[in-house]
Order: structure tokens, then C-alpha cells, then sequence
């Protein structure tokens, strides 16, 4: 397509809809109950998205979308010349930053979302981005690209967008988590990590809890019940501190609704990637991650606090460990973990470093407003590391 009919088309788009010359790129926002209707064009995307978000695949971002998402949520969709989908990313507006009550829009997480890379076309990075920035142009003081990998190449490639195009960039909320890369020997790993000790005091709990019955690791096949497994998972869940507290998934309709949901869709996406311990047969940890084209997220662990005194639940990690470590297209998991949780930083010795990603629009105005947000903001941290109070794992933003 020309540069002339690229502009003629813009000239001709029906409001609310983007198109970028000279590759006649086109971007529009859908609501969230248009997301079944793009399906089809949507996990082709996630097929070939320069870094896998499973968060962000319909298997877990649909169910998120029917039992989490507000009037506020909006899916940023761009198409290339061909019409095939580029780019897609759930944004909502937020407001208050730096102390300032400014209105800015934000990548979408719900509380049980751990990473939020929108879904890029590998090899067409530059457009889809590009285009992104330009369907949020003056929707608030800048767009937060929240929890992304630091190091990942989305990250590189926000930030080369941003440059290009005029736009100010900056990195925000960086902390580190526990990370298990791929290719690795169990034993020898565990080796390395766990002193001999800490080793020996785990086989002890393992033969004492051997005592009290059979003692498997059980994974859900592509045979198995996904909704029977969901289940059994809320109620051990449900049944410990976090049911007590009102945070287990069941506390919710909607935690509930979206939880069997999304473990149904991945096991029949072949995303899911389901563990359990049993004791007797009765399953007395159980452990749930996403691995979508190599990348692992490892979501939710739950244990049967009858048996906290054996550590089921480091036994169920160790477990899982050795089931993974001959998968050849695991790239790593990510524990999905805070920067001070003891149990895993204990186990996986890698990190992954976490980050937010703050990009301003093009026009002076609100490159002027970003540069003081980021400016107040830095200083709020260095007050904060001053008198002790610095939030866990986040460090000074940095202009980029």
C-alpha cells in the first residue's frame, strides 16, 4: 500500500481507531465482551508473540476477563497491512503517581496476574509498538507497561519504540524472583542450592511421611479430569491459612469461577502443567503452573496443613523438579514469587528481574509532565531508602 492510500485510509477510520502510515498498521480498543469474537486471530498471536505471556493467552486472560474485568478494562488490538493481529494487551485507567492526582493507563492485572508483556508479533515489534503508543495518545499522562522481564526483548523493544518515536521512557518497580531456568540435572541442582544438612533433614521428612502411606507424584495427563484436579486443588487450599484469611481462590465466586475456568482452557490448550502429591492416595499438595512455548510460570501451590509438619510442600517443588528437568522446551519457570519468599529463594538460584516499564506520549506537554512524574517519583524512593522505608524489591526509576 502506498503512503498516499495508507493516509487516505486514516482519513477514512471510524473514531477511536488508529492507522499509522506508511504501513497502514491500524489499532482500535474492543471491550472485554468482544474477546470471543477475535479468538481465532488472538492465540495465533500468542503463537508467535516475541516473549509468551500465558497470563495474557485466552485460555487465562478470557476467564480473567468474565469473572475480574470492569467497564473500565479495554483490549488495545493492532492489525498489519494484512489485516493479521500484531499486537493485543488489556489496559484500564488508573489514578494518583508520584503523589500527583494524574490519570494514566496501565496494562490490566488482576490480583491473581503475575506477568503482563502485551502479546507482540516476533518481527514486527517496531509497527505493533509503535502503533500501541499511538491508540493511547492522550489517553492519560503516560502508559505503564507493568511487570514485564527487565531483560526480556519486549522490554528492549518498548524502549526502542518509545525512542523512536519521540516518546520519553522509563524503568519503575524493579525487584527480583526466584527463577528455574531450563536444562538442568535435579540432583545435581539440588545439590548445589541445599546444603547437606538442609538435604538430609528433607529425606528424613519424606521417609516419615513415606510412613503414613504410598507416597506418589501424580501429573495430570491429557486424558485426565482438569475440572476433578481444579476442585480437589481449591479444597486443600480452602482449607488452610489462606481459606482462613479470605484469600484462598475459593473465598471468591469469582476466584473460583475464574480457577477452574482457566486450568479447563490451558489443559485443553496443552498450556497447563499440573502436580500433586499424594499420600495413601489422597492428594496432600498440589502444585499449578503455565508453560507456554517454554516459558513456565509456576501460578499456585497449595498443601494439606494436616501434614505441614512433613514440608509437603517443598517436597511437591522438588518433586516437580525432577518431572520437569527432561522437558527439552523448558526455557525456565518463573516462581511468580515476592522478592523475600523464603521457601523458593532457598531452592531456585536464578533470578529474574521485574520491572514496569513508563512511557510518555510525543507531544512536549506530556513529555514535560513525565519527566517531572519520573523526577518525583525518584526522590520519593531516595527518601524512602533514607529513612529505612524502601518498598521490597523495588529500586530508584531511571530515565532511560
Amino acid at each position: 500500500m502506498t503512503v498516499g492510500l495508507a493516509r487516505e485510509e486514516a482519513r477514512k477510520a471510524p473514531p477511536g481507531v488508529v492507522v499509522s502510515a506508511p504501513f497502514a498498521v491500524t489499532a482500535l480498543f474492543l471491550s472485554p465482551h468482544e474477546a470471543a469474537s477475535i479468538e481465532d486471530d488472538w492465540r495465533d498471536l500468542a503463537a508467535d508473540a516475541v516473549e509468551p505471556n500465558p497470563f495474557y493467552s485466552p485460555a487465562l486472560l478470557s476467564p480473567a476477563l468474565d469473572a475480574f474485568a470492569n467497564e473500565d478494562v479495554r483490549l488495545a488490538v493492532v492489525r498489519d497491512e494484512r489485516g493479521r493481529m500484531i499486537a493485543f494487551a488489556p489496559l484500564a485507567p488508573a489514578r494518583g503517581y508520584a503523589r500527583l492526582p494524574v490519570r494514566y493507563l496501565a496494562t490490566w492485572m488482576h490480583e491473581h496476574c503475575f506477568f503482563a508483556a502485551p502479546l507482540i508479533r516476533r518481527g514486527r515489534e517496531e509497527d505493533a509498538l509503535k502503533a500501541l503508543f499511538d491508540l493511547v495518545e492522550g489517553e492519560g499522562a503516560f502508559l505503564r507497561l507493568r511487570h514485564l522481564d527487565a531483560d526480556g526483548p519486549l522490554f528492549s523493544a518498548a524502549r526502542a519504540a518509545a525512542h523512536s518515536s519521540a516518546r520519553r521512557a522509563a524503568i519503575s518497580a524493579r525487584y527480583q524472583r526466584a527463577l528455574l531456568k531450563g536444562g538442568y540435572d535435579a540432583g545435581l541442582y539440588l545439590e548445589t542450592a541445599l546444603k547437606a544438612k538442609k538435604r538430609k533433614e528433607l529425606r528424613r521428612l519424606r521417609a516419615r511421611l513415606k510412613d503414613q502411606g504410598d507416597l506418589a507424584l501424580e501429573t495430570l495427563t491429557a486424558e485426565g479430569d482438569a475440572e476433578l484436579w481444579a476442585n480437589e486443588f481449591l479444597l486443600i487450599e480452602s482449607a488452610g491459612w489462606k481459606g482462613g484469611a479470605a484469600t484462598a481462590l475459593a473465598s471468591s465466586v469469582e476466584g473460583r469461577q475464574f480457577f477452574v475456568a482457566a486450568v479447563k482452557r490451558a489443559h485443553e490448550d496443552g498450556t497447563l502443567d499440573f502436580h500433586r502429591l499424594t499420600s495413601a492416595g489422597r492428594p496432600i499438595a498440589a502444585i499449578v503452573n503455565f508453560i507456554d512455548a517454554g516459558a513456565g510460570y509456576s501460578f499456585k501451590i497449595a498443601y494439606d496443613e494436616e501434614f505441614a509438619k512433613y514440608s509437603p510442600g517443598v517436597l511437591l517443588e522438588i518433586e516437580m523438579m525432577r518431572a520437569l528437568e527432561g522437558r527439552k522446551d523448558l526455557s525456565f519457570v518463573d516462581s511468580c514469587a515476592s522478592a523475600d519468599h523464603p521457601m523458593i529463594n532457598a531452592l531456585w538460584r536464578e533470578r529474574r528481574t521485574i520491572a514496569a516499564l513508563n512511557v510518555s506520549g510525543r507531544r512536549r506537554r506530556a513529555r514535560a509532565l513525565f519527566r517531572l512524574l519520573m523526577i518525583l517519583e525518584r526522590a520519593g524512593e531516595r527518601l524512602r531508602a533514607h529513612i529505612g522505608k524502601k518498598p521490597p524489591g523495588e529500586t530508584d526509576d531511571e530515565d532511560l
